[in-house]
């Protein structure tokens, strides 16, 4: 029997046979559903938009919400196309880059450069287009279901991307890509592993924010540079976003690292506010003397 890995696969296979447009609008419907069924995903939505836009009233985060969750369904749909395209459609996604002097600029160092992709938009596509352009280098959390990392890693490698497990020996190949002048793609905004970092102010609210990056950034003296890939509407393709972060970004200091490194997240995310992952339970790590951000 078709097990339930394959048959998405097999579903995916079948969306990248349609244009973008038609695509997205699948995406939309699937995220329309999934605001209707799923109690769990539109709490979280709904939770995460109190806590990161109190000056908005109810309604405002309540439609913010909706087109959230469809945006949402596009981030699955549009997932035939990068992983069944051939390179120049895939390449020919990109209708325009905005702030690319400044990847330019950091690879002109010649110290391998840090891209920091937080889930916003179709952030799957910008380790595709930069794979296309020079050797970029990836770390994954192993899934417990082996099958379910089997065509993300094949998607991410096809075009000349490397991906790694978390491990000593995954990070020391990070390392060494930085020291061969090549790039690596780090998600800035997932919640780090406990005592793997620190309490910063994300949208206002103390978020556990990852001490990794900013480390390894020092440490290897390689400059970071964030990426934000937003979706065009009415399937007309996407436009990538280059940010250069504060300085504070490689302080010393944790807490004023981690609070540059959620500042640049925000900007990337104000970009269109409906595109981040606002399903994931960002805040789910608090401080001793806080109460419980979800239920």
């Amino acid at each position: 029997m078709t097990d339930r890995t394959s048959l998405a696969r097999i579903l995916l296979r079948i969306i990248a046979c349609l244009p973008l447009r038609l695509n997205h609008a699948t995406g939309s419907l699937i995220g329309w559903l999934t605001f209707q069924l799923s109690d769990r995903n539109r709490k979280t939505v709904k939770r995460n938009l109190e806590l990161c836009f109190p000056e908005k009233n109810s309604s405002e985060r309540s439609e913010l919400g909706k087109q959230n969750l469809c945006e949402t369904g596009k981030n699955i749909s549009e997932l035939g196309a990068f992983w069944f395209w051939k390179k120049n459609q895939v390449s020919n996604l990109l209708k325009e880059e905005i702030g690319r002097h400044h990847l330019d600029n950091a690879k002109a160092q010649g110290k391998g450069v840090i891209v920091a992709s937080p889930h916003f938009g179709a952030w799957e596509l910008a380790g595709l287009i930069l794979s296309i352009e020079a050797p970029i280098h990836f770390l994954y959390r192993p899934n417990r279901n082996t099958k379910l990392d089997a065509p993300v890693i094949a998607s991410r490698e096809r075009f000349g991307g490397k991906c790694y497990p978390i491990s000593n020996r995954g990070l020391a190949q990070l390392v060494r890509a930085l020291k061969n002048g090549d790039a690596i793609a780090i998600l800035p905004d997932q919640e780090p592993a406990q005592d793997h970092g620190v309490f910063a102010p994300f949208f206002g609210v103390t978020a556990y924010t990852m001490t990794f990056m900013t480390n390894l950034a020092r440490k290897t003296s390689a400059p970071v540079i964030f990426t934000a890939v937003e979706r065009l509407p009415k399937g007309q393709g996407y436009r990538m976003h280059y940010l250069k972060p504060d300085d504070d970004l490689y302080h010393e200091d944790p807490t004023r690292s981690a609070t540059a490194l959620n500042k640049c997240v925000e900007q990337c995310i104000e970009i269109a506010p409906t595109q981040y992952m606002w399903n994931y339970k960002r805040f789910r790590k608090k401080p001793d003397d806080t109460p419980k951000r979800y239920n």
